[in-house]
This record gives structure tokens, C-alpha cells and sequence, in this order.
């Protein structure tokens, strides 16, 4: 009994003893960030909704070559007498030549029938655009803008990047219930986009 116990203690030391097998999982590959020819870069304008509660992010002109973009607005809003910095953004997987994405400024919720809170204070923030390619590189945007009313610009005489230090002062008075905003082109310069007809 005694040697039926060892044979089957030595077997079961032996087979543990074989070669193991080990899986190596490969991480894809970061996309190189590379810069984007200015030729080849789309046309990105942001304007907002007549209320002002939405954004309305429109690339067109789109190269080719794109395979996905990555997008994330970041602003700040208030709440009170706080500041609260929020965000939204998602990836596009669908690439055509010209894309619309809706960015809300609040909470959405439509459990039973849409309801919308939208977050007050906005006075801007920044744009941020990822533009990936099927070979694997990466083209990025980023760009603040301001949002502010007609009656906002007439008070203060122009609308302003800061951190740009850039300003447009409207030859006009702008309709007091427009809403504005100035950011920074991706293909060169400022652009001012509205949801009226009225210019600045």
C-alpha cells in the first residue's frame, strides 16, 4: 500500500514538473500624433443652439484617410456661487465626409419622456478633436472658444478669447437673443458662428 502511495505522489510531483504554457496578450499600439497638413484639414465649427443650452459640433471636408475621431467638450458652469468644471465627449466610429454632433450643455434624462437640465453660467471652454487614421496615427484640435449672448457683446463691445487675446467688435449692435461664439479655426484664423443670421 505503501508503494501504490509513493508511485502515485511521484507521478502527480513529475506532471507538475512539465513545460507550462504561458499567453502573452500584445497591447494595441498608441496612434503616433503626428501633424496634419493644413491642406488636408477639415472645416470644424461649433455653433450653438438659439437658447444657448446646446452645441452643435459640425466637421466637414474630412480627409480620407480618417478612421475615427475622438471628441470632448470641456466648460464650466455654475452652480450657485460655485464653479463646476463638466464635460462631453464620445468617439465616432462612422466617418463620413461631413459629421454633426449634438453637445449638450446639462443632463439629459428620458426614462419617462425627455426631461433637460441644463447647467447655467456658460460663458465657454475648450474643443477637443482627435482625428485617427487607418495607418494608425493621430491628428489633434484643440481650441478654446467663448459663448456669449447678443446683449452680452453690446454690453461689454466684443466678444473675446483670452487666452488667445483675440476680439471681435461687431460693427453693429447684435441681436440681443443670439448667441455667439469665437473660437479658433483648425484651418487657420477665428471664426465667429451664430444661431441667427446676423454677424458680427
Amino acid at each position: 500500500m505503501k508503494k501504490i502511495f509513493l508511485l502515485l505522489s511521484l507521478t502527480v510531483l513529475l506532471s507538475a514538473c512539465g513545460k507550462k504554457t504561458t499567453s502573452t496578450i500584445t497591447p494595441t499600439p498608441e496612434p503616433k500624433l503626428v501633424e496634419m497638413a493644413p491642406n488636408d484639414r477639415p472645416l470644424v465649427s461649433l455653433i450653438p443652439r438659439a437658447d444657448g443650452h446646446m452645441l452643435y459640433l459640425k466637421i466637414s471636408q474630412m480627409p480620407e484617410l480618417v478612421s475615427q475621431i475622438e471628441y470632448e467638450v470641456i466648460y464650466t458652469a455654475t452652480d450657485g456661487s460655485s464653479e463646476i468644471e463638466k464635460g462631453v465627449g464620445d468617439t465616432i466610429k462612422e466617418i463620413t465626409s461631413t459629421l454633426e454632433r449634438d453637445v449638450l450643455l446639462g443632463t439629459e434624462s428620458c426614462t419617462n419622456g425627455c426631461k433637460y437640465k441644463y447647467d447655467e453660467g456658460v460663458n465657454g471652454g475648450t474643443l477637443t478633436l482627435n482625428f485617427i487614421t487607418k495607418n494608425g496615427q493621430m491628428f489633434s484640435f484643440e481650441t478654446p472658444f467663448t459663448l456669449k449672448s447678443g446683449a452680452q457683446i453690446a454690453k461689454e463691445g466684443e466678444i473675446k478669447l483670452a487666452v488667445e487675446n483675440y476680439s471681435v467688435k461687431p460693427k453693429t449692435k447684435p441681436p440681443a437673443k443670439d448667441f455667439f461664439i469665437l473660437m479658433k479655426n483648425y484651418q487657420g484664423g477665428y471664426a465667429v458662428y451664430s444661431n441667427g443670421s446676423s454677424t458680427l
